[in-house]
């Protein structure tokens, strides 16, 4: 038996739990949809998890006790082995994103074995949109798949009635109704969680962020990068218009102003070795080029790809860009 699993398999299953995780949260009329979503999600972390201990050469089995079936790992003893790899991307700190699966995780036993409040649908969404950021981020430092790419634009949300501010909610400024007994001490359980963090020095926005989506009138186009809208006709379409944006301002570095802001010292060679290797100046969320002029410009979140990388990344791609040279001399 293979005790080290798929690390593949279990890469592929974690990205479409997520994907189910995300398609279910924004269906209107899903009477279970909170638990649902946040059932997948612990699900998609908890594969993704064991998908690093795999590819790191650990086992996602428990060692076998006589006379009982093989058991993997739960989600938080995979979190500890994933997260103390070397495959753990260093820019993240696991202190954040464990507590903040760990919170949701309180929401996901409630929901399995009893019931929950629906009062707790406002602090459940900050947590798990802050969750999937931190999912995205750790599936594309560890194996370079970025979930952003399997989804497009076409997701919408709308509400009948105003949305619960979860800042607010947090602060106990809601109604009374609001806030049960039992998510007013989740709340407490959740502020524990974040004094313990901002003790260590640890960043909270990995634990809890809230991200603001709101629907404005279209008059103020000029100023989205992506304006989503739905005509007054009642057969017609939603359309999506996506506004060009300002070079200068979405990639504003050349290659010389990247080099000195990354963390590990990278050479000039280096550079054009990854961005060859890794095909990132086909990329737009990395690169901007004016065929013209022959320019060449990198966004910042060139940068935080090129700190994911790991030494052996670096060097196998350098090796790939010294043959390709040498073949184009030959």
């Amino acid at each position: 038996m293979n005790v080290r699993g798929s690390w593949r398999r279990l890469l592929g299953n974690a990205m479409s739990a997520m994907l189910g995780a995300i398609e279910i949260y924004n269906k209107p009329r899903f009477a279970y949809r909170d638990e649902v979503f946040v059932i997948l999600l612990i699900n998609s972390w908890e594969l993704l998890l064991k998908a690093i201990v795999s590819k790191s050469g650990g086992r996602i089995y428990y060692p076998k006790k006589r006379g009982e079936p093989y058991r993997t790992l739960t989600c938080r003893d995979a979190f500890w082995r994933a997260a103390h790899t070397p495959l753990w991307p260093k820019k993240i700190p696991f202190g954040a994103v464990d507590a903040n699966i760990e919170l949701i995780s309180v929401y996901r036993d409630q929901a399995i074995h009893f019931y929950n409040n629906r009062s707790f649908g406002a602090v459940i969404y900050s947590l798990s949109q802050t969750s999937i950021i931190n999912f995205r981020d750790v599936a594309e430092a560890v194996f370079g798949r970025d979930i952003g790419d399997e989804m497009g634009w076409r997701i919408m949300p709308l509400g009948m009635s105003g949305a619960v501010d979860p800042v607010k909610f947090m602060r106990g400024k809601g109604t009374a109704s609001d806030q049960t007994r039992a998510v007013q001490d989740f709340l407490t359980f959740m502020q524990e969680k974040t004094d313990e963090l901002g003790a260590s020095g640890v960043d909270t926005g990995r634990l809890c962020t809230v991200f603001d989506v709101s629907l404005n009138s279209v008059k103020k186009i000029d100023k989205a990068d992506i304006v989503a809208g739905v005509t007054s006709e009642d057969r017609a379409d939603a359309f999506i218009v996506h506004r060009r944006v300002d070079p200068n301002a979405s990639h504003p570095f050349r290659r010389k102003d990247v080099l000195p802001k990354l963390a590990a010292k990278l050479s000039a060679y280096e550079f054009d070795a990854v961005v060859h290797s890794h095909k990132l100046k086909e990329n737009p969320r990395y690169c901007w080029k004016d065929d013209n002029v022959s320019l060449v410009k990198w966004s910042s979140e060139m940068i935080k790809y090129l700190d994911n990388l790991t030494p052996m990344q670096i060097t196998k791609a350098r090796d790939e860009y010294a043959s390709r040279n040498k073949k184009k001399k030959a």
